[in-house]
């Protein structure tokens, strides 16, 4: 047993040495694999992390620029509210002012009818008596008080 316990601390001393040597030449290029594994990964955390704050910082002014297009968008409805608002009064108006002048022009016009007919009446009624007082009279007078106003008149004269 002897020879496999000798055999056994050549295979230890063997596996150390190799360790050793892999140490030794695999050190600087283990370590510098690592620390760029590292550095590349923080690098790319660090890139990420501001690739976020300028995305945050994007998103922000986004929703900024949408806010402020809402609060315009509000103040031109408002505005054509308003000014719609101000249209309907002035037509409004408007038609209030015709209407008043049609009413006034239709009255004026009324009155002349009126008055035209008023007077074709009055004419029409003086026409009707004229015409029944010569009837009258005609009716009235007959040849003896013709006479006998004939020579009132005379006599007068």
């Amino acid at each position: 047993m002897e020879h496999g316990s000798h055999l056994l601390f050549w295979k230890t001393v063997n596996t150390v040495i190799l360790i050793a040597i892999l140490y030794y030449l695999l050190k600087k290029p283990v370590s510098k694999f690592i620390s760029d594994g590292i550095n590349a990964i923080a690098s790319k955390f660090e890139r990420a992390k501001q690739e976020k704050e300028e995305a945050l910082a994007l998103l922000k002014e986004a929703e900024k620029k949408s806010q402020e297009a809402k609060s315009e968008a509000e103040k031109i409805v408002r505005y054509s509210q308003e000014l719609a608002e101000k249209e309907k009064q002035q037509i409004i108006a408007e038609a209030k002012a015709t209407a008043e002048r049609v009413i006034k022009m239709a009255d004026e016009e009324i009155e002349k009818e009126v008055y035209k007919a008023k007077e074709e009446l009055k004419k029409f009624a003086a026409m009707k008596a004229v015409e029944l007082a010569e009837k009258k009279l005609r009716t009235a007078i007959d040849p003896e008080v013709n006479k006998k106003l004939v020579e009132s008149s005379l006599q007068k004269l």
